[in-house]
């Protein structure tokens, strides 16, 4: 069960978009990130992380494994991002 809070920042346009980061928890097992905007709106996303720092990168158009698949998120909560 190893996870830690994050910035998560985007590709955009195949460059890191410095501006408009959002906060999340990165669930190192798994490659996954929760990430919440400024309005409290919460996506999962797979992610990269930046070594030897506390942000990880989400690809251009990644997929929001949120979508449609509520208990996914439930259950990643509720494992602690353990996998199964």
């Amino acid at each position: 069960m190893n996870f830690r809070k994050v910035i998560v920042k985007y590709i955009w346009r195949g460059e890191v978009c410095e501006e408009f980061p959002d906060k999340g928890v990165y669930y190192e097992d798994r490659g996954l990130v929760i990430r919440c905007d400024q309005w409290g709106e919460v996506k999962i996303y797979q992610a990269e992380p930046v070594e030897g720092t506390d942000v990880v990168i989400v690809a251009e158009h990644a997929d929001d494994f949120l979508e449609d698949n509520q208990d996914f998120f439930l259950d990643l909560i509720m494992s602690g991002g353990a996998t199964e």
